[in-house]
Parts: structure tokens; C-alpha cells; sequence
């Protein structure tokens, strides 16, 4: 259990790669490349983040219940990345905790996860998704 724990840690890191190439590289990411399979409505973070309004409303009315809160990782790629990565390091390390027999343990565990996210970060950043 502790493994997959950290496992989840380090999967985290690949959806803290997708928020960041969308935010800072989206021109040069793999979403941009190939519209029909990605579309920009979704994934183009300086349009999707109108996905969270009602047409018509000069962005001041909720597209649904809480589509500008709670459940805003469902009107854009950037907020279910996010709400991904921020699942996965919760949970994650959560299982560490409760399974690590003492703290030495915690310890190695939780600094194994944080070197597995920040390694699939830039594998995922630098590689995977850039087009």
C-alpha cells in the first residue's frame, strides 16, 4: 500500500506538468497540435475558462450549479488537471501516513514520492507533452 501511494504521488506530477504546459507552453504543447483530437475549447486555457459561464451573460452567471466552484474542473482541462493532481497527493500520501509503520519510514517514503513527482514533472513537461 505504501507503494501505490507513492506511485499516486508521482503520478500527480504528471497532471502538474499538464497544468503548467497549458498555462505557459500552450502553442508549443501537444494539445495545440492537433485540434480535432484536443479542442480548444476545452484545453485552450485562454478560452475554456469561459466554459464556466452561461452564453449571453457577460460571464456573470454560472453556466450550471457551481460551475464556477465545486465543480469547475468539469469546464476546462487546467481545472481537471488540477483537481487530478491535487486528488492524487492527497490520497497519496494519505496511504503513506497511514500505513508507515514509524516516522523514519514516513519520512523516506514521502521524500521517494516527492523525487518521483518532480522526475515524471519533467518527463512529462519537457517530453511527453511538448509537441
Amino acid at each position: 500500500m505504501i507503494a501505490l501511494g507513492v506511485i499516486l504521488v508521482g503520478i500527480a506530477g504528471f497532471f502538474k506538468a499538464v497544468m503548467d504546459k497549458l498555462q505557459f507552453h500552450w502553442h508549443r504543447s501537444i494539445f495545440a497540435l492537433n485540434p480535432f483530437q484536443y479542442r480548444d475549447i476545452f484545453w485552450n486555457p485562454s478560452i475554456s475558462w469561459i466554459n464556466k459561464y452561461e452564453p449571453g451573460t457577460n460571464y456573470k452567471e454560472e453556466k450550471f450549479k457551481f460551475s464556477t466552484t465545486l465543480l469547475v474542473f468539469l469546464t476546462d482541462a487546467w481545472h481537471l488537471a488540477q483537481m487530478s493532481m491535487t486528488l492524487l497527493l492527497f490520497v497519496g500520501i494519505s496511504m503513506i501516513g497511514y500505513m508507515s509503520d514509524s516516522f523514519l519510514e514516513l519520512v523516506i517514503c514521502v521524500s521517494i514520492a516527492r523525487i518521483l513527482y518532480g522526475v515524471t514533472f519533467e518527463l512529462s513537461f519537457k517530453h511527453l507533452l511538448e509537441a
